[in-house]
């Protein structure tokens, strides 16, 4: 140690003996040569209680094997930074940041070794109380019913609680690091970037905040309904983006079946108005007609007023067989979507007389479900625009994409702005509704001229209900 003192001039043994972090100075087998006022300090030693001593006492009996490592790596000629637990006159212990490395005379040959010492007390309990906090917050969202995923600003999944591995059939070690693409069916998957890209750039908030329902897939490939809430919040300085996610496929199997007992009540009632009160109604006419001919040929009075009510009865019996014609619509699966549409329009011409115009674009064949569904949404569509919306030109268009067919329904009435909340009821609804059923969005919008504007996108992928 003397050699090492004359090498360093008064003015430095000064300064380490005064500088706020500890510094000792150890022989080339760990015997303290120096120790300064902030060791004293840190460790509640003095200088003269442990010159001469090794190091190796400092060190809980369950930390000795690091320093001999520590040790060796030295005399290798490597500089170490390490936390280190040390130990107090007390015997409580003391994490630290020491940083060592080779003292060399004039021939450079290692004569001692240098260390810093840097109390983190605080930073370890810091630590460590994250530690359980991450581990307090983890065992809530383990617990959660609802699967909870989060991801970064990149889309990169940072959590996957112990419900998401339940629905989606993935362990989080598998999916967490992974782009959440993995978990979308097209064409989100495609779109997943662009999305946060839109949102980072315009602060547009189409997802977060609010909750709406999606399609994802498991692990196996099937696609499933869910309801998605977004939050977003700051985590050590990265915007984490944290969805709640709830699997309603049965939910969506049940309402489902419900609206296949609505259907088939539908073509109930509309068989029985075509075959039962339009017969009666046609016998009626038939019967009106005849007698009316008779006071007309035998010049008996009430002959004009009888041939009215056979007129009234016959316009009658028209109307019920437009009603039965709109409950029970034609066999989709043998006539398709594209003719049961253009049906639907030279009745609604009829009845409500107004003007429809049918664009068609090459789409693919869909499901008799998913066809029946989107003749009810343009049925619903019609009526609501000519009822609410006064329209009396509707233009109706049907087109398809790789990944989704496309239903815009617009007329020229006085759009959705001008509805009040009870027209804004029930049909809207259900035509969100059948939509969300076959996976798709419905949209309402007003066109350029502010008119109603109604698109409806459905997937082409398999659904499950």
């Amino acid at each position: 140690m003397e050699k090492i003192k004359r090498n360093l001039p008064v003015s430095a043994i000064e300064i380490l003996d005064n500088i706020s972090y500890g510094v000792l100075v150890l022989n080339l087998e760990g015997g303290i040569l120096f120790w300064n006022e902030a060791c004293e300090d840190l460790f509640g030693y003095s200088a003269e209680e442990v010159l001469e001593q090794n190091i190796l006492f400092l060190y809980p009996d369950r930390f000795k094997d690091k320093f001999k490592r520590h040790l060796k790596e030295l005399k290798e000629g490597r500089r170490t930074i390490n936390p280190w637990c040390g130990e107090h006159k007390d015997g409580s212990l003391i994490w630290c940041n020491a940083q060592t490395k080779l003292i060399y005379d004039e021939e450079e040959k290692p004569v001692a070794i240098i260390c810093s010492i840097f109390n983190i007390k605080e930073e370890m309990a810091l630590k460590s109380k994250l530690k359980r906090n991450r581990a307090r917050i983890q065992a809530i969202l383990d617990n959660m019913v609802e699967a909870v995923i989060s991801i970064n600003s990149r889309g990169i999944i940072q959590n996957f609680n112990k419900s998401a591995e339940k629905m989606f059939g993935y362990d989080s070690e598998e999916v967490i690091g992974k782009s959440l693409k993995i978990l979308m069916p097209s064409p989100h998957k495609e779109q997943h970037e662009q999305y946060i890209n839109n949102y980072l750039e315009t602060g547009d908030q189409k997802v977060i905040g609010s909750g709406r329902e999606e399609r994802a897939r498991r692990k196996d490939g099937t696609i499933f309904p869910m309801e998605l809430s977004v939050s977003e919040t700051m985590w050590e300085g990265e915007r984490i983006f944290t969805g709640i996610i709830r699997d309603i496929s049965e939910r969506r199997k049940l309402e489902n079946t419900i609206l296949k007992i609505s259907e088939d009540e539908r073509r109930r009632i509309g068989q029985e108005l075509h075959d039962g009160l339009g017969q009666m109604l046609t016998g009626l006419g038939l019967i009106s007609q005849n007698v009316a001919q008779k006071l007309e040929a035998n010049n008996l009075p009430g002959a004009q007023e009888v041939k009215e009510i056979s007129e009234l009865i016959k316009d009658a019996d028209e109307y019920a067989r437009s009603l039965s014609h709109s409950l029970v619509p034609i066999d989709l699966s043998q006539e398709g979507l594209r003719h049961a549409i253009i049906q639907l329009i030279n009745r609604a011409q009829k009845l409500f007389n107004i003007q429809c115009e049918f664009e068609e674009a090459e789409i693919k064949k869909v499901g008799d479900n998913t066809a029946l569904h989107l003749y009810r949404i343009t049925q619903e569509a019609i009526t609501n625009a000519v009822k609410h919306g006064s329209a009396d030109q509707i233009r109706i268009s049907l087109e398809g994409s790789a990944d989704a067919i496309q239903l815009c329904i617009e007329d020229n009435g006085a759009g959705f702005s001008s509805y009040t909340e009870g027209q804004k009821g029930l049909g809207l609804k259900t035509m969100q509704y059948r939509a969300h059923i076959l996976g798709g969005n419905l949209e309402l919008g007003e066109t350029e001229q502010g008119g109603g504007q109604i698109i409806c996108s459905i997937p082409y992928y398999e659904q499950p209900l």
